[in-house]
This record gives structure tokens, sequence and C-alpha cells, in this order.
């Protein structure tokens, strides 16, 4: 193969690695935000990119199209486990680790808030735990010897 040709199949090929991490990374704001703009811009740019890899003579190609629509179907459709299987199976293809966990953690790993609402108060760590007896006067505890070495 001719140096020049294998140069510029080389650079075609960064560019549309970059162009489906671009589209990847709009996929995932989505998730974040789940805003209509946002899902507008993943379709926008799957319409760009169907286009960009269809022959001139044929326009219906449509893979990125059909595929964000769904990606994002499936985003919206919250308890529906056919839906979350199908989206499992949509980020297992995604090569790049940080940006497959980052779309999974987006998707899947939502937090309750209640875990969030105890705040400070840690006297819930010692729930159903027996009391102690309290140290003879001689004897110091452990928290009184670490902060005594402070």
């Amino acid at each position: 193969m001719h140096p020049q040709k294998t140069l510029f199949a080389d650079s075609r090929a960064l560019e549309e690695d970059h162009q489906v991490r671009e589209w990847l990374l709009a996929i995932l704001r989505f998730a974040v935000t789940l805003a209509p703009c946002d899902r507008s811009v993943v379709m926008s740019l799957a319409a760009e990119m169907d286009r960009l890899g269809s022959d001139r003579s044929s326009s219906t190609f449509s893979f990125f199209t059909r595929t964000s629509a769904k990606f994002c179907d499936c985003i919206l459709t919250t308890g529906d486990m056919e839906k979350a299987a199908e989206l499992r199976i949509y980020f297992e293809s995604v090569t790049d680790d940080r940006l497959r966990r980052a779309l999974e953690g987006a998707v899947f790993e939502k937090a309750p808030k209640s875990l969030f609402a105890r705040g400070t108060n840690r006297d819930y760590l010692w729930k159903g735990l027996p009391t102690r007896q309290p140290l003879s006067s001689g004897r110091t505890s452990l928290r009184q010897q670490s902060t005594d070495l402070d």
C-alpha cells in the first residue's frame, strides 16, 4: 500500500473515532441532564454521522440515528428491565472503559436521596450493639490514649 494512502486511512480512522466519542459523550450528557436540547444534540450528531457514513448514491444508512433513538428512549424509561438489558448490551460495545463506566453510572447507579439525608449524625452506627461498662478509674480508653499522643 502506498504510504500516502495509509496516512489518509489512519487520519480518517482517527476522525471517525473522534466522532463516535463525541456522540457517546453527548449521550452521556443526555443521560445526566435528561434535557430535550441534549437529546436533540445526540440526534443531530447521529444524523451527521449517518450522512458521512453513507455512500453518495444511497442515503438509507441510519445506524446512528436508530441507535440514538433507542438509547435515548431506554434512558428515559425507568423501571423497564427489558430496556435496561438493552442499554447494558449497548454499553458493553463501548470500548473506552472510563466512558462505559460513566454511562453505566449515569443510567444505573442513581443513589437514593435517603443515604444522604442522615447528615453527620452517626448514632445509627451503634444501634444494636451492647453497651459497655465504664472503664475503671485507673485505665484509659483508646480514644483518650490517642488524644494524649497528639
